[in-house]
Protein backbone atom coordinates (compact mmCIF):
# COMPACT_ATOMS: atom_id res chain seq x y z
CA UNK A 1 0.00 0.00 0.00
CA UNK A 2 1.52 3.64 -0.86
CA UNK A 3 1.13 5.46 2.37
CA UNK A 4 1.30 8.74 0.59
CA UNK A 5 0.92 10.38 3.88
CA UNK A 6 3.53 9.00 5.61
CA UNK A 7 6.01 12.17 5.56
CA UNK A 8 4.64 15.56 4.97
CA UNK A 9 4.65 19.30 6.01
CA UNK A 10 1.19 18.44 7.92
CA UNK A 11 2.72 15.53 9.33
CA UNK A 12 5.66 18.28 10.85
CA UNK A 13 3.41 20.17 11.74
CA UNK A 14 1.09 17.92 13.46
CA UNK A 15 4.26 16.92 15.80
CA UNK A 16 4.74 20.67 16.03
CA UNK A 17 1.19 20.99 17.86
CA UNK A 18 1.21 17.66 19.55
CA UNK A 19 4.74 18.92 21.37
CA UNK A 20 2.91 20.40 24.16
CA UNK A 21 0.71 17.42 25.03
CA UNK A 22 2.25 16.30 27.85
CA UNK A 23 5.76 17.74 28.03
CA UNK A 24 6.59 17.88 31.98
CA UNK A 25 4.10 18.10 35.33
CA UNK A 26 2.63 21.37 35.89
CA UNK A 27 3.78 24.02 37.96
CA UNK A 28 1.36 24.31 40.84
CA UNK A 29 -0.71 27.65 40.76
CA UNK A 30 0.09 30.46 43.82
CA UNK A 31 -3.07 32.06 43.45
CA UNK A 32 -6.74 31.08 43.35
CA UNK A 33 -6.08 31.17 39.47
CA UNK A 34 -2.63 31.43 38.18
CA UNK A 35 -2.15 33.94 35.64
CA UNK A 36 -5.43 33.17 33.86
CA UNK A 37 -4.77 33.41 29.65
CA UNK A 38 -8.26 35.62 29.28
CA UNK A 39 -5.70 37.39 25.91
CA UNK A 40 -5.74 33.66 24.34
CA UNK A 41 -8.23 33.66 20.94
CA UNK A 42 -8.72 31.16 18.69
CA UNK A 43 -9.75 31.63 15.26
CA UNK A 44 -11.92 28.88 15.09
CA UNK A 45 -16.27 28.92 14.77
CA UNK A 46 -18.52 31.24 16.43
CA UNK A 47 -15.47 31.28 19.82
CA UNK A 48 -13.50 33.46 17.20
CA UNK A 49 -16.22 36.18 18.37
CA UNK A 50 -15.57 36.31 21.81
CA UNK A 51 -12.01 37.83 22.14
CA UNK A 52 -10.25 35.67 24.14
CA UNK A 53 -10.39 32.34 26.25
CA UNK A 54 -13.59 32.43 28.94
CA UNK A 55 -15.54 30.06 30.60
CA UNK A 56 -18.83 28.80 29.16
CA UNK A 57 -21.84 29.14 31.26
CA UNK A 58 -24.22 26.60 29.80
CA UNK A 59 -26.77 27.11 26.97
CA UNK A 60 -27.14 30.61 28.56
CA UNK A 61 -25.20 32.35 26.13
CA UNK A 62 -22.39 34.07 28.45
CA UNK A 63 -18.98 33.67 29.18
CA UNK A 64 -16.98 35.23 31.64
CA UNK A 65 -14.30 35.28 33.84
CA UNK A 66 -12.79 34.75 37.30
CA UNK A 67 -10.92 37.31 39.18
CA UNK A 68 -9.32 36.96 42.34
CA UNK A 69 -10.18 40.01 44.17
CA UNK A 70 -13.68 38.73 43.81
CA UNK A 71 -13.79 35.46 44.44
CA UNK A 72 -17.26 34.64 44.79
CA UNK A 73 -18.48 36.30 41.47
CA UNK A 74 -17.99 35.84 38.04
CA UNK A 75 -17.57 38.97 35.53
CA UNK A 76 -19.55 38.98 32.05
CA UNK A 77 -16.59 38.90 29.32
CA UNK A 78 -18.86 37.97 26.08
CA UNK A 79 -22.70 37.46 25.39
CA UNK A 80 -23.50 35.45 22.39
CA UNK A 81 -26.63 36.87 20.24
CA UNK A 82 -29.79 34.68 19.77
CA UNK A 83 -29.25 33.36 23.42
CA UNK A 84 -31.10 33.43 26.59
CA UNK A 85 -28.78 36.06 27.86
CA UNK A 86 -28.77 38.88 24.62
CA UNK A 87 -29.83 42.29 25.44
CA UNK A 88 -30.18 41.11 29.12
CA UNK A 89 -26.70 40.46 30.38
CA UNK A 90 -24.31 43.25 30.16
CA UNK A 91 -20.13 42.86 29.50
CA UNK A 92 -18.87 43.72 32.49
CA UNK A 93 -22.07 42.57 34.88
CA UNK A 94 -20.73 41.06 37.51
CA UNK A 95 -23.11 37.82 38.70
CA UNK A 96 -23.00 37.22 42.09
CA UNK A 97 -25.32 35.03 42.52
CA UNK A 98 -28.42 32.74 41.10
CA UNK A 99 -31.95 32.20 41.77
CA UNK A 100 -32.27 34.63 44.56
CA UNK A 101 -28.83 32.44 46.48
CA UNK A 102 -25.63 34.67 46.47
CA UNK A 103 -22.32 32.77 45.70
CA UNK A 104 -20.48 32.25 49.31
CA UNK A 105 -17.87 29.98 48.92
CA UNK A 106 -14.94 31.27 46.83
CA UNK A 107 -13.66 29.59 43.22
CA UNK A 108 -10.91 26.69 43.66
CA UNK A 109 -9.17 26.61 40.52
CA UNK A 110 -5.26 26.25 41.61
CA UNK A 111 -3.36 23.47 40.81
CA UNK A 112 -2.48 20.68 43.97
CA UNK A 113 -4.23 18.58 46.32
CA UNK A 114 -5.13 21.69 48.71
CA UNK A 115 -6.60 23.27 45.54
CA UNK A 116 -8.33 21.19 43.25
CA UNK A 117 -12.10 21.22 43.04
CA UNK A 118 -14.82 23.28 41.46
CA UNK A 119 -16.89 23.82 44.30
CA UNK A 120 -18.24 27.41 44.74
CA UNK A 121 -19.93 29.81 41.54
CA UNK A 122 -19.00 27.13 39.21
CA UNK A 123 -21.15 24.23 40.50
CA UNK A 124 -23.71 26.34 42.08
CA UNK A 125 -24.55 28.02 38.71
CA UNK A 126 -24.35 24.87 37.08
CA UNK A 127 -26.73 23.24 39.62
CA UNK A 128 -29.62 25.91 39.01
CA UNK A 129 -28.63 25.74 35.47
CA UNK A 130 -29.85 22.70 35.23
CA UNK A 131 -32.39 22.12 37.20
CA UNK A 132 -34.13 25.00 35.49
CA UNK A 133 -34.17 22.64 32.48
CA UNK A 134 -36.07 19.96 33.96
CA UNK A 135 -39.47 20.12 31.69
CA UNK A 136 -41.32 20.63 34.81
CA UNK A 137 -40.02 24.11 35.37
CA UNK A 138 -40.69 27.48 33.59
CA UNK A 139 -37.43 27.49 32.62
CA UNK A 140 -36.65 30.81 34.68
CA UNK A 141 -33.50 31.46 35.34
CA UNK A 142 -32.66 34.52 37.65
CA UNK A 143 -29.50 36.00 37.54
CA UNK A 144 -27.99 38.93 40.68
CA UNK A 145 -25.75 40.71 39.17
CA UNK A 146 -24.02 44.07 39.67
CA UNK A 147 -23.78 46.52 37.15
CA UNK A 148 -22.00 49.51 37.83
CA UNK A 149 -22.10 48.22 41.07
CA UNK A 150 -26.09 48.67 41.97
CA UNK A 151 -27.46 45.01 42.19
CA UNK A 152 -29.93 43.88 39.51
CA UNK A 153 -31.62 40.94 38.89
CA UNK A 154 -32.03 39.72 35.65
CA UNK A 155 -34.21 36.67 34.60
CA UNK A 156 -33.34 34.15 31.39
CA UNK A 157 -35.77 32.32 29.38
CA UNK A 158 -33.88 28.58 29.25
CA UNK A 159 -34.98 25.88 27.15
CA UNK A 160 -36.00 23.31 28.65
CA UNK A 161 -36.73 20.88 25.78
CA UNK A 162 -33.28 18.94 26.99
CA UNK A 163 -34.45 18.46 30.39
CA UNK A 164 -32.24 17.68 32.84
CA UNK A 165 -29.61 15.44 33.67
CA UNK A 166 -31.29 12.07 35.17
CA UNK A 167 -29.20 10.30 38.40
CA UNK A 168 -28.48 7.70 36.73
CA UNK A 169 -26.46 9.78 33.31
CA UNK A 170 -25.85 9.11 31.03
CA UNK A 171 -27.46 5.84 30.97
CA UNK A 172 -31.46 5.98 31.16
CA UNK A 173 -31.35 9.80 30.60
CA UNK A 174 -33.55 11.49 28.01
CA UNK A 175 -30.68 14.67 28.52
CA UNK A 176 -28.12 12.46 26.85
CA UNK A 177 -30.11 10.62 24.39
CA UNK A 178 -31.19 14.71 23.23
CA UNK A 179 -27.48 15.23 23.10
CA UNK A 180 -25.69 12.36 21.68
CA UNK A 181 -27.96 12.95 18.64
CA UNK A 182 -26.92 15.93 17.95
CA UNK A 183 -23.00 15.44 19.03
CA UNK A 184 -23.57 12.87 16.26
CA UNK A 185 -24.98 14.86 13.71
CA UNK A 186 -22.49 17.66 14.25
CA UNK A 187 -19.34 15.03 14.41
CA UNK A 188 -20.69 13.36 11.10
CA UNK A 189 -20.97 16.64 9.33
CA UNK A 190 -17.86 18.08 10.14
CA UNK A 191 -15.86 14.90 9.09
CA UNK A 192 -13.40 15.69 6.05
CA UNK A 193 -13.07 14.22 2.61
CA UNK A 194 -9.74 12.53 2.90
CA UNK A 195 -11.94 10.74 6.37
CA UNK A 196 -10.71 12.66 9.17
CA UNK A 197 -11.28 15.66 11.23
CA UNK A 198 -8.25 17.70 12.28
CA UNK A 199 -4.68 17.14 12.19
CA UNK A 200 -4.84 16.23 15.92
CA UNK A 201 -5.02 12.89 16.54
CA UNK A 202 -6.67 12.44 19.81
CA UNK A 203 -9.71 14.41 18.17
CA UNK A 204 -9.62 12.43 14.41
CA UNK A 205 -10.05 9.65 17.58
CA UNK A 206 -12.34 10.60 19.58
CA UNK A 207 -15.05 11.64 16.82
CA UNK A 208 -14.44 8.49 15.00
CA UNK A 209 -14.89 6.45 18.63
CA UNK A 210 -17.79 7.88 18.99
CA UNK A 211 -19.82 7.75 16.05
CA UNK A 212 -18.54 4.19 16.22
CA UNK A 213 -19.98 4.02 19.85
CA UNK A 214 -23.56 5.24 18.08
CA UNK A 215 -24.49 1.64 16.80
CA UNK A 216 -26.33 4.09 14.69
CA UNK A 217 -26.04 2.21 10.93
CA UNK A 218 -26.05 6.20 9.03
CA UNK A 219 -22.93 6.71 10.85
CA UNK A 220 -21.15 3.41 9.41
CA UNK A 221 -19.61 4.48 6.57
CA UNK A 222 -17.93 7.49 8.54
CA UNK A 223 -16.24 5.21 10.88
CA UNK A 224 -14.99 3.24 8.35
CA UNK A 225 -13.74 6.08 6.38
CA UNK A 226 -11.95 7.09 9.37
CA UNK A 227 -10.80 3.83 9.66
CA UNK A 228 -8.93 4.03 6.24
CA UNK A 229 -7.98 7.31 6.58
CA UNK A 230 -5.90 6.52 9.77
CA UNK A 231 -4.83 2.99 7.78
CA UNK A 232 -3.17 5.32 5.21
CA UNK A 233 -1.65 7.31 7.52
CA UNK A 234 0.08 4.37 9.75
CA UNK A 235 2.60 1.70 8.39
CA UNK A 236 5.46 0.14 9.96
CA UNK A 237 8.15 2.30 8.83
CA UNK A 238 9.87 4.54 11.74
CA UNK A 239 9.74 8.10 9.62
CA UNK A 240 11.20 11.12 11.29
CA UNK A 241 8.10 13.51 10.98
CA UNK A 242 6.02 14.33 13.47
CA UNK A 243 6.34 13.00 17.16
CA UNK A 244 4.67 9.84 15.72
CA UNK A 245 3.84 7.55 18.71
CA UNK A 246 0.14 9.24 19.52
CA UNK A 247 -0.28 9.17 16.23
CA UNK A 248 0.71 5.09 15.99
CA UNK A 249 -1.06 4.74 19.48
CA UNK A 250 -4.24 6.02 18.92
CA UNK A 251 -5.08 4.70 15.43
CA UNK A 252 -4.18 1.56 16.26
CA UNK A 253 -6.65 1.79 19.38
CA UNK A 254 -9.16 2.88 16.94
CA UNK A 255 -8.40 0.01 14.47
CA UNK A 256 -8.67 -2.48 16.77
CA UNK A 257 -11.89 -1.23 17.71
CA UNK A 258 -13.07 -1.22 14.39
CA UNK A 259 -12.36 -4.72 13.98
CA UNK A 260 -13.93 -6.27 16.80
CA UNK A 261 -17.22 -3.92 15.85
CA UNK A 262 -17.24 -5.05 11.90
CA UNK A 263 -15.07 -7.70 11.69
CA UNK A 264 -13.65 -6.43 8.57
CA UNK A 265 -11.15 -8.82 7.63
CA UNK A 266 -8.80 -5.68 5.52
CA UNK A 267 -8.20 -3.89 9.20
CA UNK A 268 -6.10 -6.68 10.61
CA UNK A 269 -2.68 -6.22 7.94
CA UNK A 270 -3.19 -2.90 9.18
CA UNK A 271 -3.22 -3.75 12.77
CA UNK A 272 0.21 -6.00 12.29
CA UNK A 273 1.84 -2.76 10.43
CA UNK A 274 1.25 -1.11 13.67
CA UNK A 275 2.32 -3.55 15.71
CA UNK A 276 5.41 -4.02 14.05
CA UNK A 277 5.74 -0.02 14.18
CA UNK A 278 5.24 0.01 18.08
CA UNK A 279 8.08 -3.16 18.32
CA UNK A 280 10.72 -0.76 16.62
CA UNK A 281 9.68 2.52 18.94
CA UNK A 282 9.56 0.87 21.94
CA UNK A 283 12.43 2.13 24.30
CA UNK A 284 14.72 -0.14 26.26
CA UNK A 285 12.89 0.25 29.25
CA UNK A 286 9.74 -0.93 28.20
CA UNK A 287 7.71 2.81 27.71
CA UNK A 288 7.23 5.03 24.71
CA UNK A 289 7.91 8.50 24.25
CA UNK A 290 6.70 11.37 22.10
CA UNK A 291 8.99 9.99 19.46
CA UNK A 292 9.96 6.41 18.47
CA UNK A 293 13.12 5.11 19.95
CA UNK A 294 16.49 5.39 18.62
CA UNK A 295 15.46 9.09 17.16
CA UNK A 296 19.03 10.81 16.01
CA UNK A 297 17.57 14.16 17.19
CA UNK A 298 16.78 12.43 19.97
CA UNK A 299 13.32 11.73 21.87
CA UNK A 300 11.69 14.43 24.21
CA UNK A 301 11.19 13.70 27.18
CA UNK A 302 12.05 9.90 27.31
CA UNK A 303 9.60 7.44 28.23
CA UNK A 304 6.32 8.54 29.60
CA UNK A 305 3.14 6.33 30.66
CA UNK A 306 0.31 8.25 29.06
CA UNK A 307 1.92 7.10 25.71
CA UNK A 308 2.77 3.38 27.05
CA UNK A 309 -0.20 2.52 28.69
CA UNK A 310 -2.00 3.58 24.63
CA UNK A 311 0.26 1.96 22.81
CA UNK A 312 -0.72 -1.35 25.74
CA UNK A 313 -4.14 -0.45 24.86
CA UNK A 314 -3.31 -1.11 21.26
CA UNK A 315 -1.81 -4.32 21.86
CA UNK A 316 -4.74 -5.48 23.84
CA UNK A 317 -7.21 -4.56 21.49
CA UNK A 318 -5.11 -6.19 18.87
CA UNK A 319 -4.58 -9.33 21.66
CA UNK A 320 -8.86 -9.13 21.34
CA UNK A 321 -8.21 -9.32 17.80
CA UNK A 322 -6.16 -12.66 17.27
CA UNK A 323 -2.95 -11.02 16.40
CA UNK A 324 -0.07 -12.73 18.34
CA UNK A 325 1.75 -10.14 20.81
CA UNK A 326 4.63 -10.42 22.07
CA UNK A 327 3.90 -11.32 25.47
CA UNK A 328 8.13 -10.29 26.99
CA UNK A 329 7.35 -6.41 25.52
CA UNK A 330 3.77 -6.26 26.67
CA UNK A 331 4.74 -7.07 30.22
CA UNK A 332 7.79 -4.94 29.92
CA UNK A 333 5.02 -1.85 29.41
CA UNK A 334 3.18 -3.32 32.61
CA UNK A 335 6.69 -3.09 34.57
CA UNK A 336 7.56 0.55 33.12
CA UNK A 337 4.15 1.81 34.21
CA UNK A 338 4.21 0.11 37.61
CA UNK A 339 7.14 2.10 38.50
CA UNK A 340 5.03 5.02 38.17
CA UNK A 341 2.17 4.52 39.94
CA UNK A 342 2.28 4.77 44.07
CA UNK A 343 0.13 3.00 46.92
CA UNK A 344 -2.99 4.47 46.35
CA UNK A 345 -3.08 3.46 42.17
CA UNK A 346 -2.51 7.00 41.07
CA UNK A 347 -0.17 6.96 37.24
CA UNK A 348 2.69 10.05 37.29
CA UNK A 349 4.21 11.51 34.41
CA UNK A 350 7.14 8.37 33.89
CA UNK A 351 8.53 5.83 35.71
CA UNK A 352 10.14 5.96 39.04
CA UNK A 353 6.85 7.81 41.15
CA UNK A 354 5.60 4.56 42.65
CA UNK A 355 7.23 5.83 46.31
CA UNK A 356 5.77 9.47 45.46
CA UNK A 357 2.89 10.38 47.41
CA UNK A 358 -0.54 12.00 46.67
CA UNK A 359 -2.05 12.54 43.04
CA UNK A 360 -2.40 15.17 40.42
CA UNK A 361 -4.80 15.41 36.98
CA UNK A 362 -6.02 11.48 36.15
CA UNK A 363 -5.75 10.83 32.40
CA UNK A 364 -2.69 8.90 32.83
CA UNK A 365 -4.56 6.89 35.35
CA UNK A 366 -7.52 6.21 33.36
CA UNK A 367 -5.43 4.85 30.46
CA UNK A 368 -3.43 2.27 32.62
CA UNK A 369 -7.11 1.38 34.24
CA UNK A 370 -8.27 0.91 30.42
CA UNK A 371 -4.63 -1.11 28.83
CA UNK A 372 -4.94 -3.27 31.90
CA UNK A 373 -8.67 -4.58 31.84
CA UNK A 374 -8.45 -4.73 27.91
CA UNK A 375 -5.52 -7.45 28.37
CA UNK A 376 -6.62 -11.16 27.54
CA UNK A 377 -3.02 -11.47 28.16
CA UNK A 378 -2.13 -12.08 32.29
CA UNK A 379 -5.70 -12.31 34.06
CA UNK A 380 -6.44 -11.61 36.83
CA UNK A 381 -3.38 -10.23 37.95
CA UNK A 382 -3.79 -6.79 35.28
CA UNK A 383 -7.55 -6.56 36.43
CA UNK A 384 -6.36 -5.90 39.97
CA UNK A 385 -4.01 -3.50 38.91
CA UNK A 386 -7.31 -1.80 36.75
CA UNK A 387 -9.45 -2.02 39.34
CA UNK A 388 -7.05 -0.17 41.66
CA UNK A 389 -6.56 2.56 39.02
CA UNK A 390 -10.19 3.27 38.49
CA UNK A 391 -10.76 3.35 42.17
CA UNK A 392 -8.24 5.91 42.49
CA UNK A 393 -10.48 8.27 39.63
CA UNK A 394 -13.65 7.32 41.67
CA UNK A 395 -12.01 8.30 45.22
CA UNK A 396 -10.08 11.53 43.95
CA UNK A 397 -12.25 12.89 40.90
CA UNK A 398 -11.76 17.05 41.31
CA UNK A 399 -8.94 16.72 38.53
CA UNK A 400 -11.59 15.66 36.00
CA UNK A 401 -10.93 18.22 33.28
CA UNK A 402 -7.52 19.14 34.19
CA UNK A 403 -5.13 16.48 32.47
CA UNK A 404 -2.12 18.15 31.83
CA UNK A 405 -1.03 19.33 28.06
CA UNK A 406 -4.56 18.34 26.44
CA UNK A 407 -7.44 18.03 28.75
CA UNK A 408 -9.90 16.68 26.30
CA UNK A 409 -7.32 13.75 25.88
CA UNK A 410 -6.94 13.15 29.65
CA UNK A 411 -10.81 13.65 30.25
CA UNK A 412 -11.73 10.35 28.11
CA UNK A 413 -9.21 8.73 29.07
CA UNK A 414 -10.51 9.43 32.90
CA UNK A 415 -13.79 8.46 32.46
CA UNK A 416 -13.86 5.62 30.48
CA UNK A 417 -10.97 4.43 33.12
CA UNK A 418 -13.01 4.77 35.84
CA UNK A 419 -15.75 3.03 34.18
CA UNK A 420 -13.41 -0.39 34.76
CA UNK A 421 -15.13 0.14 37.81
CA UNK A 422 -18.79 0.98 37.56
CA UNK A 423 -18.98 2.66 41.97
CA UNK A 424 -16.29 5.03 40.30
CA UNK A 425 -17.63 6.02 37.17
CA UNK A 426 -20.62 6.96 38.84
CA UNK A 427 -18.89 8.83 41.46
CA UNK A 428 -16.91 11.07 38.98
CA UNK A 429 -19.64 11.47 36.67
CA UNK A 430 -21.71 12.86 39.98
CA UNK A 431 -19.18 14.82 40.95
CA UNK A 432 -18.89 16.50 37.60
CA UNK A 433 -22.05 16.75 36.31
CA UNK A 434 -20.92 20.83 36.58
CA UNK A 435 -18.61 20.24 33.68
CA UNK A 436 -21.14 18.84 31.37
CA UNK A 437 -23.56 21.56 32.06
CA UNK A 438 -21.51 24.80 31.82
CA UNK A 439 -19.57 23.30 28.73
CA UNK A 440 -23.12 22.84 26.94
CA UNK A 441 -23.31 25.90 24.05
CA UNK A 442 -26.60 26.96 22.71
CA UNK A 443 -26.34 25.00 19.26
CA UNK A 444 -25.65 21.83 20.98
CA UNK A 445 -22.10 21.59 20.61
CA UNK A 446 -20.04 21.47 23.51
CA UNK A 447 -16.90 24.22 24.31
CA UNK A 448 -13.39 23.21 25.55
CA UNK A 449 -13.81 24.81 28.83
CA UNK A 450 -10.35 27.01 30.34
CA UNK A 451 -8.91 24.64 32.91
CA UNK A 452 -6.67 24.39 35.41
CA UNK A 453 -3.93 23.66 33.15
CA UNK A 454 -4.39 26.34 31.06
CA UNK A 455 -2.76 24.87 28.11
CA UNK A 456 -4.64 26.32 25.45
CA UNK A 457 -3.99 23.59 21.99
CA UNK A 458 -7.50 22.35 21.84
CA UNK A 459 -8.80 25.78 22.72
CA UNK A 460 -7.29 27.16 19.69
CA UNK A 461 -6.83 24.38 17.34
CA UNK A 462 -10.81 23.16 17.42
CA UNK A 463 -12.71 24.54 20.78
CA UNK A 464 -15.93 23.05 19.69
CA UNK A 465 -14.76 20.46 17.69
CA UNK A 466 -12.40 18.60 20.59
CA UNK A 467 -14.60 18.74 23.12
CA UNK A 468 -17.88 17.84 21.50
CA UNK A 469 -15.95 14.88 20.45
CA UNK A 470 -15.04 13.91 24.02
CA UNK A 471 -18.07 14.61 25.32
CA UNK A 472 -20.06 11.88 22.98
CA UNK A 473 -17.29 9.48 23.20
CA UNK A 474 -18.01 9.77 27.62
CA UNK A 475 -21.82 9.83 27.47
CA UNK A 476 -21.56 6.78 24.69
CA UNK A 477 -21.18 4.85 28.07
CA UNK A 478 -24.91 4.79 28.08
CA UNK A 479 -24.77 1.65 25.97
CA UNK A 480 -21.70 0.19 26.01
CA UNK A 481 -20.80 -0.97 21.98
CA UNK A 482 -17.26 -0.57 22.37
CA UNK A 483 -14.63 -3.13 23.92
CA UNK A 484 -13.20 -0.30 26.15
CA UNK A 485 -16.88 0.13 27.96
CA UNK A 486 -17.41 -3.33 28.77
CA UNK A 487 -15.17 -3.73 31.52
CA UNK A 488 -16.39 -3.87 34.68
CA UNK A 489 -16.52 -7.62 36.21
Amino acid sequence: MNKDLRVTIAAFALGMLIAGLLPSEPLAATTAMDKPPYHIKTKQGPDALTGGWFINLGITGIRAKILEDKPTEFEVAYVFEDTPAARKINVGDRIVGVNDKKFTTPHKFGYGMKKFGYEGPMMDFADALDACQARQSEGKLTLDILRHDKAKSVVLNIDTSYGSFARTFPFNCEKTDRILEESYKYLAGRQKENGTWHNRPHINTFAALALLASGEKKYLPHAKKAAHAFAKMTDDEISYGGLDCWKYTLYGIYLGEYYLATREEWVLDELREINRWLLKAQMENGGWGHRPANRPEGNGYGSICILTMQAKMAWSLMARCGIEIDADRFKAAHDFVVRGTNKIGYVWYKDGGENKPGYADMGRTGAAALAHALSPINQPAYNEYAKRAARCIGDNYKTFPDTHGSPILGMVWTALGAAVDEPSFRNLLDNNRWWFTLSHCTDGTFYYQLNRDNNAQDYTAAPRLSATAATALILSMRQRRLAMMNLDE
